[in-house]
């Protein structure tokens, strides 16, 4: 289990954006794995991320910058994948 440290801020981003980051966070507790609460919460948080102009890649960068790995971060591909194409993503 990956968390943001204590303390720890997400360096260049706005508030709002902050905001976002620490509910992936919170959500990753678990490394993001298929259940059904993150089934109903993932999708619309990963589009209020787009919405607040959030790209993907720049949420990854953020969660990789406070330890997350890349195992953990695929699993927010797959959550992409599920708001984008309505599937789980392999």
């Amino acid at each position: 289990m990956t968390r943001k440290p204590s303390g720890a801020s997400w360096q260049g981003f706005t508030p709002g954006e902050a905001a976002l980051l620490d509910r992936l966070d919170f959500y990753g507790n678990n490394g993001w794995s298929r259940t059904p609460q993150l089934e109903s919460l993932m999708p619309g948080l990963l589009a209020e991320c787009e919405q607040a102009g959030l790209p993907l890649e720049r949420v990854k960068a953020a969660l990789a910058s406070v330890g997350y790995s890349k195992d953990a971060l695929h699993q927010i591909d797959r959550w992409e994948s599920k708001r984008t194409t309505g599937k789980f993503g392999p």
